[in-house]
């Protein structure tokens, strides 16, 4: 069964648990980096929010053997878990005022969508872009986010350089920079497990991991005001950074490698080894100059 015949078979196995009064539509999600996703969208008539429910893992485990109607059982009880106790007031979004508050920005890959670059404003970074989104939390939906589109700009009556300056001043202050050494972040991920990761000798190595607070879309963290500033300050170096995903960058003093061929066929390897194509940021490796505080690619 191809993932498209299991959305269907899924659509109404759904139905017949919730029954009449919900609507129920297939649905294919535009993700990062041209990235396409099926999912199931689940409209309650006393809700004015509809839950996007994403359907690879359940696909995956009915491969493992689960069976569709276990799979449903379990999409239900995640979409309830997923709907707010009350629903979404979005008159708000219609003043800039009031969505400037919880603007933010992250960063993707130019390359990987110039289609999505067409109908969202954005401010070109080496070969990135910088796009802006809003931030929010609410029961049910922890990290909710919406992407800003150019049909919003228009409808506010802002420039491309207003969101920037006004998500430059929000993002570090609402989903501030967190810089975590390479060992705490391993030994969080794999409890007690870190030196089959790692060996020994580079576990001492000072490596860090750069996000925001969300864990989400942190990578643009290392736009953040001193942030890499102070960095090198500590490290005494100038800096490399990986672009490990979308979400984080590894960061680390320069003066422990000279081999950029090796890092950057490392950064090339693990895209497209171990990423899901909707997290790769980019191939490149980056430079941070100590001296002239700029980025660059090495």
């Amino acid at each position: 069964m191809t993932i498209k015949e299991f959305s269907g078979n899924m659509k109404k196995a759904v139905e017949n648990i919730l029954g009449e009064g919900y609507s129920i539509e297939e649905a294919l999600i535009d993700k990062n980096n041209g990235v396409r996703l099926e999912a199931l969208v689940i409209r309650d008539p006393g809700m004015n929010i509809a839950p996007t429910i994403y359907l690879r893992s359940y696909y995956e485990n009915y491969e493992d053997g689960e069976s569709l109607q276990e799979g449903a059982a379990r999409l239900v009880e995640d979409y309830r878990k997923s709907v707010p106790e009350e629903g979404f007031d979005v008159s708000f979004y219609e003043d800039y005022e009031c969505v400037k508050k919880g603007l933010s920005y992250k960063l993707i890959s130019a390359e990987r969508n110039k289609e999505l670059l067409t109908n969202i404003p954005y401010v070109p970074f080496l070969d990135l872009a910088i796009v802006f989104y809003y931030a929010f939390e609410k029961r049910g939906l922890p990290d909710g986010s919406i992407l800003i589109r150019n049909k919003h700009m228009e409808m506010w009556g802002v420039s491309t350089e207003q969101l920037m300056k006004d998500a430059g001043e929000n993002a570090p202050v609402s989903l501030p920079g967190v810089c975590r050494d390479m060992g705490s972040v391993l030994e969080r991920i794999c409890p007690g497990k870190v030196g089959e990761v790692l060996p020994e000798d580079e576990l001492k190595l000072p490596m860090y991991v750069l996000s925001n607070s969300r864990m989400i879309n942190g990578a643009a963290a290392m736009l953040y005001p001193d942030i890499l500033h102070n960095l090198s300050e500590v490290l005494e170096s100038d800096l490399y950074i990986i672009p490990s995903s979308v979400h984080e960058v590894i960061v680390f003093a320069r003066n422990m490698s000279d081999d950029e061929k090796s890092l950057k066929d490392m950064i090339r390897t693990v895209n497209m080894t171990q990423l899901e194509p909707q997290d790769v940021l980019s191939d490149s490796l980056y430079f941070y100059d100590r001296k002239d505080e700029k980025i660059s690619i090495a």
